[in-house]
């Protein structure tokens, strides 16, 4: 074939199979889910839909069949895809295989859904979504214990156990990386803790018991000082060697009191070999049965007990055996079975479910106020109940307890502010809305939170409003943001995350309000920061709007009591009460107050 009539036939070939993309190109997208088969052709995801049909013609020219589907969760970038991987594990990708949660998340971060799901995404996922059903322990489609994987459990049914025990999450959402850290540890035929650095090592040789100082005392033996509140040591059976004697290694450390309570809170983490266990008892004492702290080990994960006692002098002693029965191990060579032993003291010494602080806020101290909620979360997050009640904690608490979403969780159940009247919200059980913030309104990168809604108006007079947050009752980072328009068409107007008023994460924001007018005021946090807030409407002296009832300071359709009460504690300065707008509460306000009294007309 001579040439030109060579390169005219791959012209002609080439138009030919540009017109056949076309005409794919032009099924997509079309009705149905691009995830699950349907009889007609295309699918409702334009990009997902072309790249297939690249793939496969007949999904947009036949029909979208089981293997378009198969296709599509393989290959397609869409939020449920199977083959995008676990929501509650870090990938490469973006967006995850739960359509909801995928959904959920990405309206709180939209990087998880434009460039990868990272490991922030994935906790966002923990905290936020669902977990599918509990995996089982043993199970042999599970996974293997040494891999993460999106399903919960693992197919060790003894190593699965052990970790699940530590980190209730690996059963119930992800066999993530920290359950493949745990099982590393946990499943292990031999238990090699590492030594803190700034431990205490033993200082006895293998073969002599010179701190064996309780269960069968040995003569001469002395509890070694805990200093520092880390030790690592061994102990050692071997009856083949003469080592014939169950070693027990006994510690001596001294609880302060500095806060005078008569008490404090020991925490007592002991890691060793399965078969082992640390107690705390008096010293002097070999009770061990009353120990009011035991660390009993099951796998060489680290065992942790915690409770407050009377301050004083005590022993932790460790030895072989299931709590509180010593009992001889497997015979273990010198230098023996190695351990690291912890004790962490404080003087937070509450019962954490009888606590003050409220279930929905973060703060420093551990447990919350709600005693059957409080327990509820700890079983699923003992942190909750030992160290402190974080943001971790109020969202286990959300799940746990049932909690739901406050009335003013979205725009359209606003709760109106009154002037001079405090509202609590709180963002503990809201949603985030996902609207993105106003153009110069925060700095780059900053996550929104949980957000509730308030409503400002319609007032009584033109003028521009102040919304605080600055309030001692005010516990996290706070940020407002003002809107006009309605819900429907929300237009941002003014943003705020930082006031005059100490600490500066309380947030103030002046807002020009007009007559009879709606401002709508979303309230959330920064970082994802959540909690309670004291959310305060200021509203100056300006000339009444026309027809307008200004005695009404309450807004509540009527002239009364209080009323009366919010002018007299504004007396004399300018604040709400201030109805002719001269600058002063006196007692030309009152005269209008009185004369207006009773309903507004």
């Amino acid at each position: 074939m001579p040439r030109q009539e060579l390169i005219a036939a791959l012209v002609a070939a080439a138009s030919c199979l540009m017109s056949g993309v076309e005409a794919l190109a032009q099924s997509c997208p079309a009705s149905g889910d691009c995830l699950s088969p349907h009889p007609t052709p295309g699918c409702n995801n334009a990009a997902c839909c072309s790249s297939t049909c690249a793939i496969d013609s007949t999904c947009c020219t036949v029909a979208w069949d089981a293997d378009c589907a198969q296709l599509a969760n393989a290959f397609c970038s869409i939020c449920g895809a199977s083959g995008l991987g676990s929501c509650f594990l870090p990938h490469p990708t973006s967006k995850c295989d739960d359509p909801t949660c995928c959904s959920t998340v990405c309206q709180f971060d939209a990087f998880c859904c434009s460039v990868q799901w990272d490991a922030t995404c994935a906790v966002y996922a923990n905290a936020f979504c669902e977990p599918g059903d509990p995996g089982t322990c043993g199970d042999p489609n599970a996974g293997g214990c040494d891999v993460p994987h999106g399903t919960p459990a693992c197919s060790d049914a003894a190593c699965c156990d052990a970790v699940c025990a530590k980190d209730p999450t690996c059963c119930t959402q992800a066999w993530d990386s920290l359950c493949v850290a745990y099982a590393a540890a946990a499943c292990s035929a031999q238990c090699e803790p590492p030594c803190p650095q700034g431990s205490v090592t033993e200082n006895e040789q293998c073969g002599l018991y010179l701190n064996d100082a309780c269960i069968a005392p040995v003569p001469g033996s002395q509890a070694q000082p805990l200093t520092g509140g880390k030790a690592c040591g061994w102990l050692t059976y071997e009856p083949a060697g003469g080592l014939t004697r169950v070693d027990v290694d006994v510690w001596s450390l001294n609880v302060p009191d500095p806060d005078g309570d008569g008490l404090a809170r020991v925490t007592l983490g002991f890691t060793c070999n399965a078969g082992t266990f640390a107690a705390l008892v008096p010293a002097g004492s070999c009770a061990i049965a009353q120990a009011p702290i035991h660390a009993d080990v099951t796998s060489c994960i680290e065992s942790v007990d915690q409770a407050c006692i009377p301050a004083g002098q005590w022993w932790v002693v460790c030895t072989s055996g299931a709590f509180p029965q010593q009992q001889a191990p497997q015979p273990y060579p010198c230098p023996g079975r190695p351990y690291s032993l912890r004790v962490e003291i404080d003087q937070v010494c509450v019962v954490p479910c009888n606590s003050t602080e409220p279930c929905l806020s973060p703060h420093a101290t551990p447990g919350c106020s709600d005693a059957t909620c409080c327990a509820a979360t700890c079983a699923v997050d003992p942190y909750c109940c030992e160290k402190e009640w974080d943001a971790g904690c109020v969202t286990a608490a959300v799940q746990a307890c049932g909690i739901p979403a406050p009335t003013n969780d979205a725009c359209t159940g606003a709760a109106p502010l009154v002037p001079g009247t405090p509202l609590v919200v709180e963002t503990g059980a809201a949603t985030p809305s996902g609207l993105p913030f106003p153009a110069g309104c925060v700095g780059t990168g900053t996550v929104a939170g949980n957000d509730v809604w308030c409503s400002i108006g319609p007032l009584d007079r033109a003028t521009t409003v102040l919304v605080s947050t600055c309030a001692p009752s005010t516990a996290f980072d706070t940020l407002l943001v003002a809107y006009r328009g309605g819900c429907a068409a929300l237009q941002p107007v003014g943003c705020s995350d930082t006031g005059l008023c100490p600490p500066q994460t309380n947030a103030e924001l002046s807002i020009d309000v007009a007559c009879d007018e709606v401002v709508l005021l979303r309230v959330l946090g920064r970082q994802g920061n959540l909690g309670r807030a004291s959310v305060l409407l200021s509203v100056p002296g300006a000339p009444p709007c026309p027809g307008a009832c200004p005695a009404d300071l309450d807004g509540n359709g009527a002239v009364d009591g209080a009323d009366l009460g919010l002018l007299l504690s504004g007396w004399g300065i300018d604040a709400t009460g201030d109805i002719d707008g001269n600058g002063t509460i006196d007692g030309a306000d009152l005269g209008a107050l009185l004369s207006g009294w009773g309903p507004c007309q």
